[in-house]
């Protein structure tokens, strides 16, 4: 539970608490209690909707950032991960043909060696 659900949560039940604590002390009788009680029950349930929908928007909004947040995260991360695999296999392609290169050197120096090796 967040930081603001539980603030949300704490003020309700406060507020709740307060005001039955305020309406049983109170010098009514029976029937004027049951009133205000219902009274302040309809207060309590509207400030309720409103805070909830308050909170649920906040999420959804939330929701949303986080994911844009993850979306352009992840966009970074592929562009540095296509970067780096470009990178990476450039430098195999280069390597590949500088072995290539070495491998037909060594081939022509074999050659004048294999040949004179026939001739002794």
């Amino acid at each position: 539970m967040s930081s603001d659900s539980k603030l949300l949560l704490g003020l309700i039940l406060g507020a709740a608490t307060g005001a039955v604590a305020g309406l049983l002390l109170a010098p009514a009788s029976g029937k004027e209690t049951r009133e205000n009680i219902s009274e302040k029950a309809s207060v309590l349930k509207g400030d309720l909707d409103k805070k909830f929908n308050e909170l649920s928007k906040k999420i959804q909004d939330l929701d949303g950032e986080s994911i844009n947040e993850f979306k352009e995260k992840f966009g970074e991360i592929k562009s540095s991960v296509k970067e780096r695999f470009d990178t990476l296999t450039a430098k195999v392609k280069d390597l590949e043909k500088e072995l290539s290169e070495k491998m037909a050197s060594l081939k022509k120096e074999a050659k004048p060696v294999e040949t004179s090796a026939n001739s002794i």
